[in-house]
């Protein structure tokens, strides 16, 4: 009789000291695609997690593809995500939509923005500043 040996491997995920959220915003008519960015304002180099999210009225809101993205990003760089608007799309029309910052330092500053187009074209009136995410407990 032969012997199985099972392994089985468990990853930890980060824990940040700090949470931030855009809070809820929808998607105008002619959105094209919704853009995240982040710059790292920090003296060193940080790591950090984004997840985007999506809510309906009544429901739970789930993980919006292509899921939590961690990133280490140097001091002065800056980084982005965007990903298209419509039916089957990470992003769907009639939705809420929620982007969660969570690092180590305040000093990251978070952006989002809504673009007409898939050339970063922001539609007016659609970004949301890094002053205007709250800290989450």
């Amino acid at each position: 009789m032969k012997t199985i040996k099972h392994t089985r491997k468990i990853t930890r995920t980060k824990n940040y000291k700090f949470k931030l959220s855009s809070g809820l915003f929808g998607l105008p008519g002619n959105a094209a695609s919704v853009d995240w960015a982040v710059l790292n304002d920090a003296a060193k180099a940080q790591s950090f997690k984004v997840t985007v999210y999506k809510a309906g009225v009544d429901q739970l809101k789930t993980v919006v593809a292509p899921g939590p993205l961690t990133f280490s990003l140097d001091r002065g760089k800056a980084t982005h995500n965007a990903n298209s608007v419509g039916i089957n799309e990470p992003f769907v029309p009639g939705f809420y939509y929620e982007v969660v910052l969570e690092a180590d330092s305040l000093s990251l500053m978070p952006t989002v923005s809504i673009w007409e187009d898939h050339g970063c074209k922001v539609i007016p009136g659609t970004t949301i500043l890094p002053g205007v995410f709250v800290k989450v407990e």
